[in-house]
């Protein structure tokens, strides 16, 4: 069966995201990269993409961003707040990442609603990931 799916530039897809989160709708996204492996796999997962009120982000949170000339979706981790209490800049992070980047407020574009898996999957996910690895490193 011939595959309908058709792959856009980072800045075409963030240019429609955006439009569609203004408007106040959601948007399911198919996750590309590993940086959330193993919740998030690449070209195996999709997230539903919802406007949210950055005063809402909390720890633990995955949330896209537009990062350089494209976006990121990764794990909110730490929260920078004003002395009013307002929220100024996240502290994200893959959670196959050990570098974090500081995304200020406006960046932000909408809050993820992730699939959920049982923690059996998860397991399998990651075992998978490692053995991928390990054979790759063979070669």
């Amino acid at each position: 069966m011939k595959s309908h799916l058709k792959y856009l530039p980072n800045k075409d897809v963030l240019l429609l995201i955006r439009e569609q989160i203004a408007a106040g709708r959601s948007v399911r996204l198919s996750v590309r990269g590993n940086s959330m492996s193993p919740l998030l796999l690449d070209q195996r997962d999709t997230v539903l993409l919802r406007p949210v009120d950055p005063v809402k982000i909390k720890m633990g949170d995955v949330i896209l961003y537009s990062w350089k000339d494209g976006f990121l979706m990764h794990r909110v981790v730490g929260i920078e707040e004003s002395p009013a209490g307002i929220p100024e800049r996240f502290i994200c992070r893959g959670d196959a990442l050990q570098n974090s980047e500081n995304v200020s407020v406006e960046n932000v574009i909408a809050i993820a609603e992730l699939p959920a898996h049982s923690f059996l999957t998860l397991l399998m996910r990651r075992a998978w990931l490692r053995l991928r690895g390990w054979l790759g490193r063979l070669r």
